[in-house]
């Protein structure tokens, strides 16, 4: 399949011929299918915790749990409700928080066609990051398990640096270290709010990871809707970097 040209759609959104020197991406449901990986830690739980009170539909009770993953919920209020259905699953809200992030690093992977395009963004010298809200520990694990730390040029964790997206703060932090401009920068992510209010404020071109999803918000509309993250590779590849 050849790349999109000015004209051509993506999702709903037609293409343009500005250039995009850079890229900026989210992490969990954009990089990584954060559905997925919910889907394997709460499968292991199920084999795993004590089958007093457990679910007695398991495929059910995996796929509920894993639909949680597409959206940002806080992890204690998905847990306190399994600690509600399954009484004794955990022995505390702590401990489960807990375990959830501590397994998620090893419960996520990357997908073949996105691991093929930030490859090849990196063969054509095209600076790639990633700017993702939450925990060091857990959200560099993520990166370091998967790959994508070796692939990319930054990896900014809000934990880490002290603030979390939508704050311009560390959008800018993450251009500054992969040498960017921001008019020249597509920001890359799947939360309206976070991802791309934030990244329009500071002048960045924006493509939402739909899920799914219709653009409903009454917010002006991003530039570019996404059913997948390799589908990027197309549009920063319609102007080649020179």
């Amino acid at each position: 399949m050849s790349p999109p040209k000015p004209g051509d759609t993506i999702g709903n959104v037609k293409m343009t011929n500005k250039p995009i020197r850079f890229v900026l991406f989210d992490l969990d449901n954009t990089l990584l299918d954060r559905a997925t990986a919910f889907g394997r830690v709460f499968e292991h739980w199920y084999h795993t915790l004590p089958a007093v009170n457990r679910p007695q539909d398991k495929a059910e009770f995996v796929s509920r749990m894993a639909r949680r993953g597409h959206g940002n919920e806080p992890i204690p209020e998905i847990y306190q409700d399994m600690l509600d259905e399954w009484p004794g699953s955990f022995p505390s809200l702590a401990t489960a928080a807990k375990a959830h992030f501590d397994l998620m690093p090893k419960a996520v992977s990357l997908h073949p066609k996105t691991e093929a395009m930030l490859k090849c963004f990196r063969s054509r010298g095209i600076p790639v990051g990633v700017v993702t809200n939450g925990g060091s520990e857990t959200q560099l694990g993520k990166l370091r398990n998967t790959g994508i730390a070796a692939l990319v040029a930054a990896c900014v964790v809000s934990e880490e640096f002290g603030a979390r997206k939508p704050d311009p703060a560390i959008f800018r932090h993450a251009l500054n270290l992969i040498g960017a401009k921001s008019d020249s920068t597509l920001f890359v992510g799947d939360n309206v709010e976070e991802d791309i209010v934030g990244a329009n404020r500071i002048n960045m071109r924006t493509a939402w990871m739909s899920l799914g999803r219709p653009w409903n918000s009454g917010l002006p509309r991003p530039d570019y809707i996404l059913d997948a993250a390799w589908e990027v590779e197309g549009i920063v590849l319609q102007n080649p970097v020179t």
